[in-house]
């Protein structure tokens, strides 16, 4: 039974690093993009694009930092759950809310796509992230004992 343990967790281990590599690939290239070029990010969050708004463009500068230090924190929380650190689950749980937070502004702002696309991914990680950290607290406790 404990061999069954051991493989569904680095099976669901598995499944949350390409899902993590996913969204890494994702805030990167939004990030990176935004990060460096602000004004002609604005269009992704504008009907209209309109540049001249300092403030705009410097918010979009900042959610470019902001998706580089997402991505950052899902590279570390990989990290840990590979060496068999139940923390790294906790802080891809934590993301997992981050994202739901993302996808409940987007559908005040009225972008159903992104919405369902923050709040999927967002879920996702905090049911696979939970999933991962009790197959290793388990295994924590067994080395324990």
């Amino acid at each position: 039974m404990a061999r069954r343990s051991k493989i569904i967790g680095r099976t669901l281990s598995v499944v949350l690093t390409l899902l993590i590599g996913l969204m890494v690939l994702q805030a990167l290239a939004y990030g990176i993009s935004f990060a460096l070029n602000p004004e002609g990010g604005v269009g992704e969050f504008a009907t209209k694009p309109t540049v001249g708004d300092e403030l705009t463009v410097a918010l979009v500068g900042l959610v470019g930092v902001g998706m580089i230090g997402f991505a950052a924190l899902m590279i570390l929380s990989t990290i840990l759950i590979w060496r068999g650190n139940p923390a790294g689950a906790w802080v891809v749980m934590i993301l997992g809310g981050v994202y739901i937070a993302v996808s409940l502004c987007s559908h005040r702002a009225g972008w159903s796509w992104d919405a369902n696309y923050y709040g999927m991914f967002g879920t996702a990680l905090i049911v696979l992230s939970a999933a991962v950290g009790w197959f290793l607290l388990r295994a924590t406790s067994a080395d324990a004992a």
